[in-house]
């Protein structure tokens, strides 16, 4: 067992965000629905200066939310054109988490997307 020298933050759509999903096309509604009981989680450097648990969320917001976004849809026309850190917390329940811990035996990999 070991720990990775990364935060995370666990992001979990919340209602405005499940709105937008269902909104894209027909099959969406019931599609989007599943999302409530998922998360991403998203690994970022530890806090540079030590004194935090985990980095400050102002920092990866725009990257989540675009992310999340472009999970759902490619087409950047069709995201919400405020896309701003308020807008940010509105649509998404976030957790910050300090320890990381790799429980595999194979070592860690990587896969670019």
């Amino acid at each position: 067992m070991r720990t990775v020298n990364r935060s995370a933050f666990v992001v979990r759509p919340r209602a405005p965000f499940l709105r937008w999903a269902a909104s894209l096309d027909a099959e969406a509604p019931a599609v989007a629905e599943t999302l409530r009981s998922q998360a991403s989680v998203y690994l970022v450097p530890e806090d540079p200066t030590g004194q935090e648990e985990t980095p400050p969320l102002g920092e990866y917001f725009a990257e989540i939310f675009a992310r999340e976004l472009e999970g759902w849809s490619t087409d950047r026309s069709q995201w919400p054109t405020r896309r701003d850190f308020a807008t940010f917390q509105s649509w998404f329940d976030v957790t910050g988490e300090s320890i990381v811990t790799d429980l595999a035996t194979e070592p860690l990999g990587t896969e670019e997307i």
